[in-house]
């Protein structure tokens, strides 16, 4: 006699959590490839009809799992750059946390599949990257004025931005594939190395009147 599977009882939240967790784990493991309904729903063990109302379709889902990427950024970058203490930021923790949204869990694979595809537009991360801009330059005019130094140009805050966005989500494209044609041969340390010296560009630029 077969045994029946017990079904866990789940709220809507907690159901939609788990899905795109285990979407997630499939993006880092396989690439976006690998974000297939049918493997997700037998990893949560749910059946497929259950994802689809939740999400409606597979591009429901991956919008949403961008989505939910880009508010954690959000948090963790308007985190760091407010408040008393974000003149002292370390950016080491900040660009790691970056580069391992777009790099090790595969979110900017998956937003340029989204884009190369056309089921997106523009990256979702388009508004963040305009308001992560007011802040930073807020924050740079009240400490250049601490130092009585001149306020920076706001361009000059936008291209810091930009090279930051280029730079994480190039690395999570093509990263790897640049440093074996460069010649790396140990990839890890390489890396590491790399945020760590990019890290402290971006300081530097960030707040020059600091250092």
């Amino acid at each position: 006699m077969t045994e029946k599977i017990k079904r866990i009882r789940r709220t809507a939240e907690e159901a939609r959590r788990v899905i795109l967790d285990a979407a997630e784990r499939r993006l880092a493991d396989l690439g976006p490839e690998g974000i297939r309904l049918q493997d997700i729903a037998a990893d949560v063990g749910i059946s497929h009809p259950t994802i689809l109302h939740h999400f409606e379709n597979r591009e429901g889902l991956v919008l949403a799992l961008t989505q939910r990427a880009t508010d954690q950024l959000r948090t963790d970058l308007f985190g760091a750059f407010s408040g008393p203490h974000a003149r002292e930021a370390d950016m080491h923790p900040i660009l790691d946390r970056v580069f391992d949204v777009l790099s090790k869990r595969g979110h900017a694979r998956l937003i340029g599949w989204m884009i190369l595809s056309g089921a997106i537009r523009q990256s979702p991360a388009q508004g963040l990257l305009g308001d992560l801009t007011d802040l930073i330059h807020a924050m740079r005019v009240e400490e250049n004025k601490v130092h009585g130094v001149p306020a920076p140009d706001r361009d000059d805050t936008l291209f810091i931005v930009i090279l930051g966005a280029v730079a994480a989500f190039g690395d999570g494209l093509f990263g790897p594939m640049v440093r074996r044609a460069a010649g790396v041969t140990d990839e890890t340390q390489i890396a590491e190395r790399f945020r760590d010296w990019f890290a402290e560009l971006l300081r530097s630029r960030i707040l020059p009147a600091a250092h």
